[in-house]
């Protein structure tokens, strides 16, 4: 079983869990990374599987009861919000405010979003070439101006100063980078 989640589908579940969680009277901080963090922050029209987070602050069982509690109401799959994402997270990470659920004047849930860049740096130091974390990546990399080889290296240090990019990941960010400049194809048709 797996399930696809939409923009709209992503901030109904924050509102619910938010709503679960003020009814409760408990408060909850959490930080979303990946494709849940670029749904939220861009125009974009992807899909996510799940929405990969770190809880920050607050009741952390109560959190997870009520992401629990909404799965089971849309028949999602429980891991649908996923803490695996911790393991990945720099020391240096940039989060900023997104949101409070259900509201600014009722917060049961404040979300705060991996900044661009960020987002950026974790997609080059995970990317493989053609897949998902590529587009994620070009599309960060456009919106960020952060398009270049050296750049994107010098990133990936800030970020990650303790685990500098060994030659395989320095020869897929260059092929990268390459591919990101590269003209568009045309297709005869």
């Amino acid at each position: 079983m797996s399930q696809q989640l939409t923009r709209a589908e992503v901030e109904g579940a924050l509102h619910e869990v938010g709503e679960l969680l003020a009814r409760q009277r408990r408060m909850a901080d959490i930080a979303i990374y990946g494709g849940a963090a670029i749904l939220l922050q861009f125009e974009a029209t992807f899909v996510t599987g799940d929405v990969d987070a770190t809880v920050e602050g607050g009741d952390h069982g109560a959190l997870i009861q009520a992401t629990q509690v909404v799965a089971d109401r849309h028949g999602w799959l429980r891991s649908w919000f996923s803490e695996a994402v911790a393991n990945y997270v720099s020391d240096t990470k940039a989060i900023g405010f997104h949101a409070a659920y259900p509201s600014e004047e009722r917060p049961g849930l404040r979300v705060y979003l991996a900044k661009p860049d960020y987002l950026l740096a974790m997609k080059l130091r995970a990317l493989r070439l053609g897949s998902r974390d590529e587009a994620d990546a070009t599309l960060l990399a456009r919106d960020t101006g952060i398009a270049t080889e050296d750049a994107m290296l010098e990133l990936l240090r800030t970020y990650f100063p303790k685990e500098p990019p060994d030659p395989r990941r320095h020869a897929i960010i260059r092929q990268f980078a390459l591919r990101l400049h590269a003209p568009p194809t045309q297709h005869p048709g």
